[in-house]
């Protein structure tokens, strides 16, 4: 938890990097934070689904709790159909427990730490499948996030079952402008 509060602090830091790798493309700082936040939410919400990525046993029983505090709470604030929308504020709020809410923001860190999109969506989809299960529109709300990197758009709407979208993920972030952090390598050791 400690090394991840210093990478996160690494990140803020006046002097900190503008741009960071996420999924292997580089995207805004700022975007990482809220990708962070997304996939916050979105563990949240589908928890106990990516259970087995916590960093140990105890975090994730810490989590076991929060996250069964923040499920009790949404089912407490659900609306009779056709009256309110469904908050998804029961899955993004901040956690009281700072520990809990390392827990998942490692959980976070470490998928957006994969290597390219495909790695990224295999690992993410227990998640997004549970997003869609759970309740369609406040996942959709996780998966639509205004300001999440591309990328991350990208992995949490394509589908594993159309093969076509799949294998295009990576054309389809390219094509946004955004370059691969081992293109980025590479352009480096031409141009050193």
């Amino acid at each position: 938890m400690l090394r991840l509060q210093y990478h996160f602090d690494g990140l803020l830091a006046p002097n900190g990097p503008k741009s960071v790798g996420s999924f292997g493309w580089m995207i805004p700082t700022a975007q990482y934070f809220i990708d962070l936040r997304a996939l916050s939410g979105l563990i949240f919400m589908t928890w106990p689904q990516a259970r087995e990525l916590a960093g140990t046993e105890a975090l994730a029983v810490l989590v076991d709790r929060e996250a069964e505090r923040r499920h009790a709470e949404f089912a407490k604030s659900r609306a009779p159909a056709g009256k309110q929308r469904r908050a998804s504020h029961h899955y993004s709020d901040p956690s009281a427990d700072p520990v809990s809410g390392g827990a998942v923001l490692g959980i976070a860190a470490r998928l957006l730490s994969a290597s390219d999109e495909i790695e990224a969506h295999e690992a993410m989809a227990p998640i997004i499948d549970g997003a869609k299960g759970r309740d369609l529109s406040v996942g959709y709300q996780f998966r639509s996030l205004s300001g999440i990197s591309h990328p991350l758009l990208v992995v949490l709407n394509t589908s594993r079952k159309d093969k076509e979208a799949f294998q295009g993920m990576g054309q389809r972030i390219e094509d946004q402008g955004l370059m691969r952090i081992d293109g980025m390598l590479g352009r480096h050791e031409r141009d050193g």
